[in-house]
């Protein structure tokens, strides 16, 4: 077994989002077509333990009461798929108000996702009364912000100072909460947004188990994929599930190595994630302080374009976030023609290739075209070696993890019931059946780490810049604008690196799973995303709604 394929099998396991996805079966690499049907069996299972949290419905049925079966049903054809504009748009034209708009979404939570898709882990008992409040600001000529009264999903690993918690999906935090909002809350609400609930996960961000299936978490139970029996993606599941399935107007994940690229393109979502320090981790459960981000999941570039925008702004609590030269307004950057003279690169490396899945080579073949014909400039390209030549990375999360985590626990003082890895990996195994039901490989492993600091920043700053360096030499040399793959093939890459990536729904293949192509840029280079996910989104608009069931 050569070092490379270590070093990816290693990436593949840490976040279960298969970065680079070459997997290994004792003597014999498997493909990814076996790993991903082997999660969609395994989340088939639906695993439950007693300690899956339920959904609390009781402050919305007298509102829910309230509206009728054809005035459900008028809401219906108004609001779903709708975006912010479309949403605000009816709302000035009467069609509906905030307080309707959250009922709507509150009642199809409870017809298609409580113990179902379960993508959602926790309800905002107070959306409701959030909603008349922007109702009345509305009628009193405020309006706060561009999402002003659009009700918006968050990871479940997003801290907010109201009366939600904020657990990683971990039975440990089951009823711990952040003692503030996240920056990134803070910032919705000042533009007018309202928390709707908390979206379900990969427990610890998929930094937990070796056998867990995506989407799974002790409090959320399994996430499902609303279009049908395939992997649902991980780690933020719930948030792509959610907003796929018209849970949500918006939603928020969050990202170490894949996990908003992945499970946008397991759903039929956009989902970008930023630069960086673009937006602030202030507050949110970390996995590792050196590649974490949270970013935008939604049903189309605008909506995502708008969030981005919204949220950045520099934070004294993230050291990272600098923005003095940053193009903030992406929704500049919505253009019909945006393809026209734009420089597109297909990374052809064998260890991107290697993991294709069957008819991907068909998909690319079909995108390149596509791309063309928009006039397009359209190459194959390879990205240096040293891309995937990196240090082991389960040091560095082991390492980040442990020291991260019991910050967060430390500076959230009497919100956090336990203060350090090995008080969660002993209340664990107080009730292994109900509380880790498939281990807790890297919890323990967490705990027993012996990196120290000045090994995990030798580690951290050689990974960085053979990434870095390898996408800006292959954007430069071969004189493109963007990198291009499908789903999460170079998450591995762009997310060590630190810098941006998009995915935009790209259809569907012959058995109906979902697929996504993702374009790559320069580290805050989101405008050139931008750019190229609108433009192809509005040429090919892939994009159907899933059929729920009830």
């Amino acid at each position: 077994m050569d070092t490379l394929l270590s070093i990816i099998l290693v990436l593949t396991v840490i976040t279960l989002i298969v970065s680079v996805v070459i997997f290994i079966k004792v003597k014999k690499i498997s493909s990814f077509d076996s790993y991903v049907k082997k999660q969609a069996k395994k989340q088939m299972n639906n695993t439950v333990t007693k300690s899956k949290k339920q959904l609390i419905f009781t402050p919305f049925e007298e509102g829910l009461n309230k509206i009728s079966k054809n005035r459900y049903e008028e809401l219906e054809t108004l609001i779903v798929e709708s975006d912010i504009t479309q949403i605000q748009k009816h709302i000035k034209n009467d069609k509906f108000n905030y307080e309707e708009l959250v009922l709507f979404y509150i009642n199809k939570i409870k017809q298609y996702d409580n113990n179902k898709l379960n993508t959602i882990i926790e309800i905002n008992e107070d959306a409701l009364i959030l909603a008349k409040e922007m109702d009345k600001k509305l009628k009193n000529g405020t309006i706060v912000g561009k999402l002003h009264g659009i009700p918006v999903l968050l990871k479940d690993n997003i801290g907010t100072g109201d009366k939600l918690h904020n657990t990683a999906g971990a039975k440990a935090l089951e009823m711990s909460s952040s003692d503030r909002d996240a920056y990134i809350v803070s910032k919705l609400k000042q533009s007018g947004a309202i928390i709707l609930g908390k979206a379900n996960l990969s427990e610890w961000a998929n930094f937990m188990s070796l056998n867990a299936p995506n989407g799974y978490s002790a409090l959320g139970g399994q996430t499902h994929n609303p279009y049908g029996n395939f992997d649902v993606g991980g780690s933020s599941s719930g948030s792509a599930a959610g907003v796929a399935s018209n849970f949500a107007t918006i939603s928020i994940g969050t990202e170490t190595t894949g996990s908003i690229i992945y499970p946008a393109s397991q759903n039929s979502v956009v989902g970008i994630k930023p630069s960086l320090g673009l937006w602030s981790r202030d507050r949110i459960i970390p996995l590792a302080h050196d590649l974490d981000t949270a970013g935008p999941i939604t049903r189309n570039v605008e909506d995502a374009a708008i969030l981005l925008s919204e949220l950045v702004g520099q934070d004294n609590n993230d050291e990272i976030t600098c923005h003095s030269n940053i193009k903030r307004d992406y929704t500049k950057y919505l253009l019909d023609d945006g393809f026209k003279k734009m420089k597109i690169g297909i990374v052809t490396n064998k260890e991107v290739v290697s993991s294709y899945r069957k008819e991907d080579k068909i998909i690319i073949d079909r995108i390149m075209q596509e791309l063309t014909n928009e006039g397009a400039i359209v190459k194959e390209i390879m990205l240096d070696k040293k891309a995937f030549d990196l240090e082991t990375h389960i040091d560095v999360f082991t390492y980040e993890y442990k020291n991260d985590v019991e910050k967060y626990l430390h500076d959230i003082g009497e919100k956090a019931p336990v203060k350090t890895i090995k008080e969660i990996a002993e209340y664990n195994k107080k009730d292994i059946d109900n509380h880790a039901p498939f281990g807790q490989y890297f919890i323990e492993k967490s705990r027993d780490t012996k990196t120290t600091e000045e090994e995990n920043n030798r580690n951290v700053v050689f990974n960085q810049r053979n990434t870095s360096d390898s996408i800006d030499e292959a954007l430069k040399n071969n004189n493109v604008d963007v990198l291009m793959s499908l789903s999460n093939y170079l998450s591995a890459v762009y997310a060590t690196a630190g810098y941006p990536a998009i995915n935009i729904p790209a259809g569907y293949r012959s058995n109906g799973e979902p697929i996504g192509v993702t374009f790559v840029s320069g580290k805050y280079r989101e405008d050139l995303l931008i750019r190229a996910g609108y433009s192809y989104e509005q040429k090919f608009n892939y994009r159907i709604k899933p059929l729920l069931k009830k």
